[in-house]
């Protein structure tokens, strides 16, 4: 088993700037097979070397490891059921579009809501009843960080807590872990995103008006880079806002598919595909992600900062790869094809 091509592959990223930094782990459920840390956390305004330990903003993985699992707790709690409807817990009309929708829509981006809107646009009092109409032309599966958004509001009006410490009290702190938070993440071994909010900025212009907003003009460091979370939500909302390291990601993924956090009932129901399709979802994750490379009960989620989880259980093989890919400017595309070359690679040496 020899992990010298995806050495070179991480390597080759840095030396071509493609990212500025990278940690990467492959292992097991109880071996680690390669951890290896490259590069920078931070360019500019000066350097900082990047280590294994780290942190990261997690951007969408936010989606399956907090709100996902929030959700999935009340579950087994007796506390909310899958069917029920989004009107049930948020206060809006049960005949409208949104509020006839359920819990497990929600889960599996079937409840026909846009991908994304600038809800810090509207006034904080509007944003729930834009929320209630909209919807997009599909009905079939469709990526929604709004879907989380209201997944994070069903969990703290259920609770009475702010999803952060739902989170910590109920998810990270049972699990051990001491790194993994909602932001703003005050340590300095923190990796850097984009300057700004540029790239969301000119994205927002053309939903409406954007002058009122206090956008940032310096090095996001620990601070959420998300904008409907930033802006919207105080760094805290279902779609964007976790933080963690490698090894601590590693812990938490690995605590849940041993039944540690909800019971292993729960989390292969989370884990088994629950819609048809090109892109299949289960309750918060992307199930069957890259076809033809991994079995198709892997599992898998990523983080538009440049953050990837995959968990392939037929081989007992788990990726986690960490970059700040979006530092100090976004390039979009990026991404993909690296995701791509870095699992190929790395189950050619797992093999």
């Amino acid at each position: 088993m020899s992990f010298q091509r995806l050495d070179k592959y991480l390597s080759t990223c840095i030396t071509e700037k493609k990212i500025p930094g990278i940690v990467c782990w492959v292992g097991s459920s109880k071996k680690t097979l390669f951890f290896e840390a490259r590069g920078f956390a931070q360019l500019i305004p000066g350097k900082a070397k990047i280590n294994k330990n780290t942190v990261f903003d997690l951007a969408s993985i936010t989606k399956p490891l907090a709100t996902a699992l929030s959700i999935m707790l009340l579950y087994e709690r007796k506390q909310l059921r899958l069917y029920d409807k989004v009107a049930t817990f948020l206060l809006m009309p049960p005949s409208c579009a949104t509020g006839k929708k359920t819990i497990k829509q929600l889960l599996t981006h079937t409840a026909g809501l846009p991908a994304w809107f600038p809800l810090y646009l509207l006034p904080k009092e509007e944003r729930l009843q834009y929320l209630a109409t909209a919807k997009n032309k599909s009905n079939g599966v469709a990526y929604s960080c709004l879907g989380y958004i209201l997944l994070g509001m069903i969990v703290e009006k259920i609770t009475n807590l702010r999803l952060d410490s739902f989170c910590k009290k109920y998810i990270f702190r049972p699990s051990g872990l001491s790194n993994t938070m909602f932001g703003p993440i005050k340590k300095k071994n923190v990796a850097a995103t984009e300057f700004g909010n540029k790239y969301e900025e000119q994205i927002a212009a053309q939903y409406g008006k954007t002058k009122r907003i206090k956008w940032r003009n310096y090095v996001l460091k620990g601070e959420v880079h998300d904008g409907n979370s930033f802006y919207g939500f105080n760094g805290v909302s279902g779609n964007a806002g976790l933080f963690s390291t490698a090894q601590e990601l590693v812990k938490l993924v690995r605590m849940f598919i041993a039944g540690s956090i909800v019971n292993m009932k729960t989390m292969k129901m989370m884990i088994r595909a629950q819609t048809t399709g090109k892109e299949k979802r289960g309750l918060g994750w992307i199930v069957d992600p890259f076809p033809g490379l991994v079995s198709n009960r892997s599992f898998y989620h990523s983080g538009f900062t440049g953050t990837m989880c995959l968990i392939d259980p037929v081989k007992d093989r788990i990726i986690v790869f960490l970059s700040n890919a979006v530092h100090p400017l976004v390039r979009s595309e990026l991404m993909q094809e690296v995701r791509r070359q870095l699992v190929e690679i790395t189950v050619k040496a797992t093999a």
